[in-house]
């Protein structure tokens, strides 16, 4: 497969995405009741899709008493476990901490400290409606020397239980007149896996890059090694490869 074929396969992934509707529910702590479809938890952040808003909104994880979704979640806690399932906050006394159960397909449940919650990702049942990412295009245009620069990346991510792989892609081209037309392409990718024993993984990266500027037709970058995570919280992640 050349580099053309692996860009293009980036972009197709990050483009089928698929789309829910937005029938998710998160209570605040203040009490403010809002339907939404919830896209995931990182370092102390739950990332929401409102139908009235354009793009994808920040809510503080600490200042959330109570959420549920029908949605399948992967969900991972500071121990190193995963559980997988819907998500439904079982009811708790005032001042109490909330705590996530999730509902596994086979109808088992699991209830979690929300505290203690690391990361949470959407996924499915279904293969294709397991990758998560984007797509996104700019440009900005100089009248001053006539230049023009654009701009497309896209990033893909495959998550399952206890190993996770990801793509990202980044073009830009520049062209002004009387100058050279420069481009830029540069593909990154790579894969995780967590071992039996708790916080130890192996993990592989890759790189591709060609720069009309650098003179650089092709150049490969590939590693990969054994870690551990040093710290692994909803609020920061440490980790050492060898």
């Amino acid at each position: 497969m050349n580099f053309r074929s692996i860009i293009l396969s980036v972009l197709l992934l990050g483009a089928a995405l698929y789309a829910r509707d937005n029938t998710d529910v998160i209570v605040m702590k203040n009490g403010d009741r809002m339907t939404c479809k919830i896209k995931g938890l990182d370092s102390g952040v739950l990332y929401v899709d409102f139908d009235y808003i354009d793009g994808t909104a920040s809510v503080d994880w600490s200042k959330v008493a109570h959420l549920e979704s029908k949605q399948l979640f992967l969900v991972k806690t500071e121990d190193g476990s995963v559980y997988q399932g819907t998500l439904n906050t079982p009811e708790e006394g005032v001042g109490r901490p909330i705590k996530i159960e999730t509902t596994e397909t086979d109808g088992h449940g699991t209830v979690i400290d929300a505290s203690q919650i690391v990361r949470m990702i959407a996924t499915s049942d279904k293969f294709w409606q397991r990758f998560n990412g984007e797509i996104g295009f700019g440009t900005i245009y100089s009248k001053g020397n006539q230049s023009t620069q654009y701009s497309l990346n896209s990033e893909t991510s495959y998550v399952r239980e206890r190993w996770s792989a990801r793509a990202g892609f980044l073009s830009n081209l520049s062209s002004s007149t009387g100058a050279t037309v420069s481009t830029r392409n540069s593909l990154n990718f790579g894969a995780l896996h967590l071992l039996p024993w708790n916080h130890w993984f192996y993990s592989g990266l890759g790189a591709l890059l060609q720069s009309s500027e650098q003179g650089i037709a092709l150049q490969e970058t590939y590693g990969g090694g054994l870690g551990r995570y040093l710290t692994h919280t909803n609020r920061a992640t440490i980790a050492i490869v060898g």
